[in-house]
């Protein structure tokens, strides 16, 4: 299996959801209602590329037969995600420590002393997973910042691994059989589906 970085091609309109792996569990007795979070929260991606010119249409066309259906895996961005924080660029955050699992990452490294270093909405990416901010961070006078993330970690990053703020990605799978439709004068549309592969 390899993995692709997806051609430098937009998408028109793109569908972008945390898909989680809550279960809920209601009382035959008394109706009470209780719920449980597991692992395995994934992202999933829905991308229409509408009105392609010719050039486009051949590099996406390519490209999708290059996967060979889930055989191989691509890196897709949230495409409509604005960064919020004040993360100072182009130095690179380093998780700090292994062994770290939950909805909470400490990286170290950065500029010291910055409010908001990442924002609530911002997006990183780790260890092949890509995770939302959840609340607001700032670095303390250390270099050091406690991210709260969703979902959770997956797999513990390793110590010094490098976080990506400034293009994060997930790696993905396709979803479906994507085709291609030519209407004249050779404008064409193309659907991607896909979900992040866990296991990456």
């Amino acid at each position: 299996m390899a993995i692709y970085n997806f051609p430098d091609i937009r998408p028109t309109s793109q569908t972008f959801e945390l898909a989680t792996n809550t279960k809920r569990f209601q009382s035959p007795l008394s109706n009470s209602i209780q719920t449980i979070s597991r692992k395995g929260s994934h992202w999933r991606t829905t991308m229409t590329f509408s009105n392609m010119m010719p050039e486009d249409r051949a590099v996406l066309m390519a490209f999708i037969s290059k996967l060979d259906g889930q055989t191989h895996r691509m890196r897709i961005s949230d495409y409509g995600a604005i960064r919020y924080g004040n993360a100072v660029s182009p130095e690179t955050p380093l998780v700090q420590g292994s062994d770290q699992t939950g909805s909470t990452l400490t990286v170290d490294g950065v500029t010291a002393a910055v409010s908001n270093y990442f924002a609530a909405g911002d997006y990183i990416s780790f260890n092949n997973e890509l995770h939302v901010v959840t609340a607001d961070a700032s670095s303390n006078v250390s270099g050091e910042v406690e991210v709260s993330i969703a979902p959770p970690i997956r797999k513990s990053p390793a110590n010094n691994a490098a976080v990506e703020y400034a293009a994060p990605f997930g790696v993905f799978m396709m979803a479906n059989n994507p085709k291609w439709t030519t209407e004249s004068p050779f404008n064409s549309t193309i659907i991607i589906e896909a979900i992040e592969d866990v296991l990456a």
